[in-house]
């Protein structure tokens, strides 16, 4: 046996096992993990139907019906979008994901070696060929109502979009309450930070969908789409404000203070000096407000827009497949899982790929 295994298995028995108080932990755990992994075993693979077997099946076995999952797959991921034309919202999904992985493996230091520049360039490109992708209208492509973008493609779209602009504008609310200079648009910033995160997210995708429209000029129209993108936005850049003003005042004085020495202006001393350092200081706060804004975007079913969690519910509510909305929603849970962990693993090696090119 390796001794780097037994190095490790000894560890982990001393872990475990070391004191009374651990191994009373290890056994409760146990107890509990135990019969819920054998549960999971069981549904997933013991007593699981398979695509190839017969549908009738499942109402025997106890395990996860396969042939649900096979025959309303596409259903949940783009829900009522034209079937002849569903590798539209398919294509936009694809590279909507892509460029999230590559984005992430990219900022630790993987991927694809792009500039600043050439990433944002890429990301506004997809932007602009997904809307065109999925509204149609444009080079012979049918055009398609948001009311029919379900599924999938919304919920990237939303929460891509909205995490992208809400970042920026969170650094410049934090920037406003931070100054000095001027202490109305300090107060205006302090105001909206506060109101924002004291109403729950319900209110301002309500008032974005039903009060946003009413406040246009005569003749404007807003999608709801582009309405509840508008309140996400501003939601959610309240707390990006929090995160980035917490660190700002982690940095000691002295750095401002040696900056102004140099001669530095207020727009250099930020950008060069202060923002850098405290968006690293802020980093594990921002990866879990952008985490936390990623699955809030389930939100949106409460105002009609069906996003992958209403397609799930919607495919369930078959009445030849009434019986498996647990089938429905473990796609939807996995999808969460697997991107959400994706997201926290960035977010973990961030600071390691910054300290490293530091030391560098």
């Amino acid at each position: 046996m390796p001794v780097a295994l037994i190095s490790r298995t000894r560890r982990f028995l001393t872990d475990a096992f070391g004191t009374p108080l651990a191994a009373l932990w290890t056994l409760m755990a146990l107890a509990i993990g135990v019969p819920m992994a054998w549960m999971a075993l069981n549904w997933l693979l013991i007593g699981a139907v398979w695509p190839w077997q017969p549908v009738e099946i499942c109402g025997r076995k106890t395990g996860i019906c396969w042939p649900f999952i096979v025959e309303k797959l596409q259903f949940i991921l783009f829900g009522t979008y034209p079937h002849d034309q569903i590798w539209r919202p398919a294509t936009a999904s694809a590279m909507l994901c892509a460029l999230t992985v590559q984005t992430g493996l990219q900022m630790t230091g993987r991927g694809l070696r792009l500039s600043v520049r050439q990433a944002v360039l890429i990301w506004v490109v997809a932007l602009i060929v997904t809307f065109v992708l999925m509204a149609g209208g444009v080079g012979g492509l049918p055009p398609v109502d948001s009311v029919r973008w379900n599924g999938l493609p919304v919920l990237l779209i939303l929460s891509v979009v909205a995490i992208a602009l809400a970042f920026p504008l969170g650094v410049l609310l934090a920037l406003a309450r931070e100054q000095t200079g001027y202490r109305v648009l300090s107060r205006f910033a302090t105001s909206y930070i506060e109101i924002a995160r004291g109403v729950p997210m319900l209110t301002f995708l309500f008032v974005g969908v039903f009060v946003l429209p009413m406040m246009l000029p005569p003749g404007t129209r807003i999608s709801p789409v582009g309405a509840t993108l508008v309140a996400l936005i501003l939601f959610h850049a309240a707390y990006f404000a929090e995160d980035v003003r917490g660190g700002l005042r982690a940095l000691p004085t002295g750095q401002a203070e040696a900056a102004r020495a140099l001669g530095l202006a207020y727009p250099a001393l930020m950008i060069r000096v202060l923002l850098p350092q405290a968006i690293r200081s802020a980093l594990p706060s921002i990866v879990n407000s952008t985490i936390g804004a990623y699955k809030d975007t389930s939100l949106v079913v409460v105002l009609g827009i069906h996003d992958l969690t209403a397609t799930a519910r919607m495919a369930s509510s078959d009445p030849g497949w009434r019986e498996y909305t647990l089938e429905a929603y473990f796609i939807v849970g996995l999808w969460f899982f697997v991107s959400c962990a994706f997201l926290s693993a960035t977010g973990r090696a961030l600071p390691r790929h910054r300290s490293g090119r530091v030391a560098a």
